[in-house]
């Protein structure tokens, strides 16, 4: 994802733009996994059952299969709101669908002559929706941290150059004001995508919190990124 920016031409401000917008396209890419189906998935990892006397996780057990690489799954099987494991140990099926059932997900179905269970996502409750919004923010929070780790390691570089007079003031100023200048950008790229994303979670429900976030919201209607995550469902 590009800063809309002017380029910079010395090498530590080239060097952290680059940077810089990698963050922002890792963004993105995290946010959209937030409230997805893949993040129910992740949901079993953390599933666990007594088996024979001890703890274990699901996974140990069972695989989650991908469905679209998996060519013995009919096309007209396949669906976007529920996924399938494959359970390794048919002897533990039931007790796995008890246990799966009991973490939230409540169609949850064996299909027929197969150790797969099917497993329908849930439509997220109001909490859940604000579980994700808060993911989000702490999602948009790391990434202006990084941001800024991004701009400190710069500006160290500079101050470490200018002390061995590898370059000369009129570089480095110009050098540091790029910097802000990314920086400032970045922050506020940031902030726009993540409201986004929590507007697309939240949908009706969604309010702003305050004056401010209210003006980035004019801001985010004229922004491409208000195309962000407008397909976004379980």
């Amino acid at each position: 994802m590009k800063l809309d920016i002017d380029t910079p031409l010395d090498s530590y401000s080239l060097a952290a733009m680059a940077r810089t917008e990698d963050i922002l396209g890792f963004l993105v890419e995290d946010l959209n996994v937030v409230g997805s189906k893949d993040a129910f998935k992740n949901i079993l990892y953390g599933v666990r059952l007594i088996v024979e006397g001890k703890n274990r996780r699901l996974s140990d057990f069972s695989e989650i299969i991908n469905e679209d690489d998996d060519e013995n799954i009919d096309q007209n099987d396949k669906s976007t709101d529920s996924f399938r494991i494959n359970v390794f140990r048919e002897n533990l099926i039931e007790d796995i669908i008890s246990i799966i059932k009991q973490n939230g997900f409540k169609q949850v179905n064996r299909v027929k002559d197969s150790t797969h269970i099917l497993i329908k996502i849930p439509e997220p409750t109001q909490n859940q929706l604000n579980e994700f919004a808060g993911e989000t923010k702490r999602i948009e929070r790391s990434a202006i941290s990084r941001i800024a780790r991004i701009k400190s390691d710069a500006i160290q570089r500079i101050k470490a150059a200018l002390e061995r007079e590898y370059i000369e003031p009129h570089v480095a100023v110009p050098a540091k004001a790029h910097l802000e200048n990314i920086q400032k950008s970045a922050v506020f790229e940031i902030r726009l995508i993540g409201l986004k994303k929590r507007k697309s979670l939240l949908g009706r429900f969604f309010s702003y919190s305050d004056e401010e976030e209210k003006k980035l919201g004019k801001k985010l209607e004229k922004s491409p990124h208000n195309d962000l995550f407008a397909n976004w469902k379980i």
